[in-house]
């Protein structure tokens, strides 16, 4: 290459601690490394680049002489072409073997980079992929299959029956390809559950709301609850009931692993709103009869 500038290769500027000149190499040779990107001769050339500039920049002597070539508009590239990449070894130390193939034989030297203490010349298995997603309330009780689509390929989950939300199921061998023949990663899926309109679930146990009127709450009904597969059922609700008190229907959540749920239902007491004349005066007379506290709003 011709008057290379080994800051610009490296992306730090000419004032770049050691450090960071370390830091900004390792992340571009393990972008870059060829086995990593088997066949890619754009990928191999670039990780030469990489390397030659790091081998130079991270070596005070020559990085010295090169700063001082490039000053003085000396062809920095043909002094340093023929770097001696087996001075990488103490920069990583020590553990560095040859190996054959594209990229000039690095070998275990990017085990630092890697995180291990891998040869790339041996079996390395695929990273896991992390996927989402979202199925419905219905399928996360009955179980069954749905599809994902993770780069560009579709796949089939099974959704085991009872399945709550912020649970992972693992797809083994779905995630990156292995290195060198080595076995592929997994496909880790978190799973999320739609809201539903009207229920919600812990477990077996199926939860939901009812309206309760002043008259209900006070004397006490029968109001229709709608549970999640036995129909509609009519639910009595205690005389001077208040706001918020959850009451059991037995047996009327879901069947899970063998056992039947509960399902709970909340009171909510409604107010009514706009009365006439004649309906706030039947209201004061009741507040007045019952010993409510009732003071005028205009008084």
């Amino acid at each position: 290459m011709a008057s290379a500038d080994f800051y610009k290769i490296l992306g730090v500027n000419e004032n770049a601690s050691a450090s960071d000149i370390k830091k900004a190499y390792r992340e571009l040779a393990k972008k870059y490394h060829p086995d990593v990107h088997k066949g890619d001769s754009q990928a191999e050339n670039r990780f030469k680049e990489i390397s030659e500039a790091y081998a130079v920049l991270s070596d005070a002597k020559k990085r010295a002489q090169y700063d001082q070539m490039r000053r003085f508009g000396g062809n920095t590239s043909s002094h340093f072409q023929n770097v001696n990449f087996e001075d990488l070894r103490d920069l990583f130390g020590g553990g560095f073997k040859r190996q054959r193939g594209a990229g000039g034989g690095f070998g275990s030297i990017f085990s630092d980079i890697f995180g291990s203490a891998a040869d790339f010349s041996q079996p390395q298995k695929g990273r896991d992929i992390d996927a989402e997603l979202t199925i419905s309330f219905d399928v996360a009780i009955s179980g069954g299959k749905q599809m994902i689509t993770v780069n560009g390929r579709r796949l089939s989950v099974s959704i085991p029956e009872g399945f709550d939300d912020g649970k992972k199921i693992r797809l083994r061998g779905q995630g990156q390809p292995g290195l060198a023949g080595g076995a592929a990663g997994d496909l880790i899926i978190t799973i999320h559950v739609a809201p539903h309109p009207i229920f919600s679930r812990k477990g077996a146990d199926i939860y939901s709301t009812v309206p309760v009127n002043i008259v209900q709450a006070s004397l006490g009904a029968r109001v229709p609850v709608q549970t999640y597969d036995r129909g509609t059922v009519n639910l009595k609700i205690p005389a001077g009931i208040q706001h918020g008190k959850m009451l059991k229907l037995s047996g009327m959540g879901i069947n899970l692993n063998g056992r039947r749920g509960d399902h709970y239902v909340q009171v909510e007491l409604t107010v009514p709103k706009n009365l006439n004349a004649k309906a706030k005066k039947a209201l004061e007379m009741f507040a007045q009869t019952a010993g409510i506290e009732y003071k005028p709003e205009e008084s």
